[in-house]
């Protein structure tokens, strides 16, 4: 059972390297965590959560990855990061010592939400639900 929990989350570098006793999420606590971050949906995979957005052009999408690197060097939660067509960002972020979603994933999450990105207009327009923070 999930208790409330009214201090921040924080990620394997402050909280202890992830390993194989991280405890996963529970079905529940996913969609409890989802709900507080709409720009993120759960993986196909069921084990991952993703992120896609289409910056501007290529040094935005750029600049977003760089922000991120900063982000999982301070957590030491590292997600995969892919660009396609030049700005089509999609990250990816799970608990790779369990194979499943942790507290880690949704910390890591709300810090990259944080990020200012430089959206593609057309995407905006797409996605007016997905705004950002």
């Amino acid at each position: 059972m999930a208790t409330e929990n009214t201090t921040p989350k924080q990620a394997c570098n402050v909280t202890g390297r992830c390993s194989s006793t991280t405890p996963p999420l529970t079905s529940e606590e996913i969609d409890a965590n989802l709900n507080t971050h709409p720009m993120w949906k759960l993986g196909a995979d069921s084990i991952s959560i993703t992120r896609s957005f289409t910056a501007v052009n290529f040094m935005a999408a750029i600049e977003f990855f760089n922000k991120a690197a900063e982000v999982a060097e301070k957590h030491g939660h590292h997600p995969d990061l892919h660009l396609t067509n030049y700005r089509d960002v999609e990250v990816i972020l799970t608990t790779h010592h369990i194979g499943k979603l942790s507290e880690f994933d949704f910390a890591v999450a709300s810090d990259l939400d944080a990020i200012e990105v430089r959206y593609s207009k057309k995407w905006l327009k797409e996605n007016p639900t997905t705004t950002p923070p």
